[in-house]
């Protein structure tokens, strides 16, 4: 009966089924976006042991992804079909 069905649990109970399912499959685009921070800017591994540098570092592979996102879009808006 349950084949092929898929099954959502959460510890958030706030979230409408329909709000679930929107941020469930959200997932694939933040998982695209950490491959192109592993790939395409090549952001590797650093290991840090201080939260003030865990934290900047962070910051940064973020606005990394953001600017990476910004110009792509822009560019799919520029180029001639």
């Amino acid at each position: 009966m349950m084949d092929g069905k898929l099954l959502l649990v959460t510890n958030a109970p706030d979230f409408t089924p329909d709000e679930l399912l929107k941020r469930y499959k959200s997932l694939a685009d933040i998982e695209r976006g950490f491959r192109v921070l592993k790939s395409e800017i090549e952001i590797g591994p650093i290991f840090h042991r201080l939260p003030d540098r865990i934290h900047a570092h962070a910051s940064i592979c973020f606005m990394a992804l953001i600017l990476y996102r910004v110009m792509r879009s822009r560019l799919r808006v520029m180029r001639p079909n």
